[in-house]
């Protein structure tokens, strides 16, 4: 079974790529996913989880800021 460590580190790795890359649009996709994860994991009471998703929808986000519009 995939564990939220395991997503995290894939999504962290694809915010790198998608950096260097340029993919604003890719980075949007990350921020709603990681912000959909961070909603489910406060509905089941996990604080921990719902503060990792959120940091890396705020990462992704700052990214998409830094590179304009």
């Amino acid at each position: 079974m995939l564990s939220i460590d395991q997503i995290i580190a894939h999504m962290e790795r694809e915010i790198a790529q998608d950096r260097l890359e340029g993919r604003r649009d890719e980075l949007r996709q990350i921020q709603y996913a990681a912000g959909m994860l961070m909603r489910a994991a406060e509905g089941a009471g996990d604080k921990d989880s719902a503060r990792r998703f959120r940091l890396v929808a705020s990462q992704s986000a700052n990214l998409q800021e830094e590179m304009g519009d």
